[in-house]
């Protein structure tokens, strides 16, 4: 892979997502999340980046969110990632109960897929975790779920 050095790092979760941005970037690295290697590219991209680099997130929030813990961990600051949820689909919701973040749809009640208690999902979203906060919906039966 060529190194990335300060060329823009376009990642879409499709191949149908984000042209518009493409559009106005010079010489970007462009990352389709449908690509079979795209995993070992991303990490690739990531490992080359140099300061200043500029990197494009765009997809569901899931999907952005998800990168954006990988592009801190692989050391990019905070003001050289934009994300754009361009897609309507999954969020990442953190369980305060288990500590288990899972990706669901946009419904604001859910049964955790990991300690099973049912899960109100609040507004507080956490940079840190790229997850919302689920806390449980009925403290007298939190094992009950949560029946639609």
């Amino acid at each position: 892979m060529t190194h990335t050095h300060n060329r823009p790092i376009v990642v879409m979760q499709s191949a149908t997502v984000g042209l518009e941005v493409v559009a106005g970037l010079d010489q970007p690295l462009l990352l389709n999340g449908e690509q079979p290697d795209f995993a070992w590219r991303l990490q690739q991209a990531l490992a080359s980046a140099t300061v200043g680099c500029r990197l494009y997130l765009l997809g569901d929030e899931a999907f952005v969110w998800r990168l954006h813990g990988q592009a801190r961990a692989a050391g990019l600051e905070d003001d050289e990632i934009r994300l754009t949820c361009s897609l309507p689909g999954q969020r990442l919701v953190y369980c305060a109960h288990c500590g288990l973040i899972q990706a669901t749809g946009p419904e604001p009640l859910l049964n955790c897929i990991g300690c099973h208690v049912g899960l109100e999902v609040r507004t507080h979203f956490s940079r840190r975790l790229g997850a919302y906060f689920g806390v449980c919906n009925n403290p007298d039966k939190p094992y009950a779920g949560f029946q639609p």
